[in-house]
Parts: C-alpha cells; sequence; structure tokens
C-alpha cells in the first residue's frame, strides 16, 4: 500500500470514529448537552482533529442524518415497488416504521427531536443537508401514494393523508422509544383500519 493509499485509510479510519462516538455522545446526552469536547472525549482524539473534519457539532449531526438517511432510503424502494396498491403501500410504511426504529434505536434518539423541529441549528447549511435525503423518501412515497390514488380511483386528498401519516409516526416513534413495540404495532394496525374504513365508505 502506498503512502497516499494509506494516509487516505488512516483519515476514512478517523472520519469513522468520530461518527461513532458522536452518535454515542448524542445518543446519551442528547443534542443540547453534547459538545466538541465530549465527542472528541469519545473518540479518543484531540478537539483539533474533529474541526478539521468538521467545522460545529450542527455538521456532524447533519452527517449523521444523511448517512443513515441514505440506507432509509434503499429500503424504502427495496420495499415499496412504484406500482403497489394504496393499501399495500400504506401498510409497507407503517411496517417499516416500526421494524426500522426499533431495531436502530440509537438512530431514532438522534433522529425524533430533528424531525420534531426542536433541533436549533446554528448552521443552515447543514440543516438543509440533513433535510435533503428525507424529503426525498418522502417525495416518493407522495409519487407512489397519488399514483395508487389515480388508478384506484379514490376519493381522498393526499395533502391531510400525509399529515395524518406523518402524526402517527410520531407517536409510533415515541412508544418505541418508551420501549413498547408492541403497542406500536397495535397503534399502528389501528390507524391502518381507520383509513380502510373511510376508503370503504367513500369509494
Amino acid at each position: 500500500m502506498g503512502i497516499k493509499e494509506r494516509r487516505e485509510r488512516e483519515e476514512q479510519g478517523r472520519l469513522e470514529a468520530i461518527l461513532r462516538a458522536a452518535e454515542s455522545v448524542f445518543t446519551r446526552k442528547g443534542y443540547y448537552e453534547t459538545r466538541m469536547d465530549d465527542i472528541a472525549l469519545e473518540a479518543e482524539l484531540a478537539k483539533g482533529t474533529i474541526y478539521y473534519y468538521f467545522k460545529s457539532k450542527d455538521e456532524i449531526y447533519a452527517q449523521l442524518l444523511e448517512r443513515e438517511s441514505e440506507k432509509v432510503g434503499e429500503e424504502i424502494k427495496r420495499r415499496i415497488p412504484a406500482n403497489a396498491s394504496f393499501r399495500e403501500i400504506l401498510e409497507k410504511v407503517v411496517d417499516f416504521s416500526v421494524e426500522y426504529f426499533e431495531s436502530h434505536q440509537s438512530f431514532l434518539k438522534i433522529f425524533l427531536p430533528c424531525m420534531c423541529g426542536v433541533v436549533p441549528f446554528e448552521d443552515i447549511q447543514a440543516l438543509h443537508r440533513s433535510n435533503r435525503n428525507f424529503d426525498r423518501h418522502g417525495d416518493y412515497i407522495r409519487e407512489c401514494l397519488q399514483k395508487s390514488i389515480d388508478q384506484e380511483h379514490l376519493a381522498l386528498d393526499l395533502g391531510p393523508l400525509l399529515m395524518f401519516l406523518k402524526t402517527m409516526q410520531l407517536g409510533l416513534f415515541l412508544r418505541l422509544m418508551e420501549g413498547n413495540p408492541r403497542d406500536a404495532r397495535e397503534t399502528a394496525r389501528f390507524m391502518l383500519e381507520l383509513i380502510t374504513d373511510k376508503m370503504e365508505k367513500h369509494p
């Protein structure tokens, strides 16, 4: 291995160590209480090294969100084919929300405050980057739902439905953070039945 390749490998290793440390600290302490010193201590690196890779904790936080959101997007597209039925899309979105975040509790603790809009980003560019991939996921789901509504001639307004789904997801995430995956699943099924009932009453 040449000097350049070795240096690149070492830099990538430090970058990964910083992100792992940051995820651990953000999960334990939350956004407000986390400092760059905490991340440096967790990563066992000098604070100057942290600043070499990231200019602020906002940038690190956004990088964590962006990295995980790419995985989320790939999984959503794998699970939800573009030609899925309306009910199938809803079921898969809800099932995925419960399954994925039940098995990714650390990321849920980082993601949920951002989703609720309570993370006061000072770095606006970092905020935009953190939202970009999640916006793409939402766009894909929106397009699939609208296509199924049109094809199945459903009398549903997509705007209120998406707001309802987001509110439902927040409730599911809170249940998961409380350690109640069973309650989250039962609530999800109940909500799906409500939507289905509305569809049957208003064909």
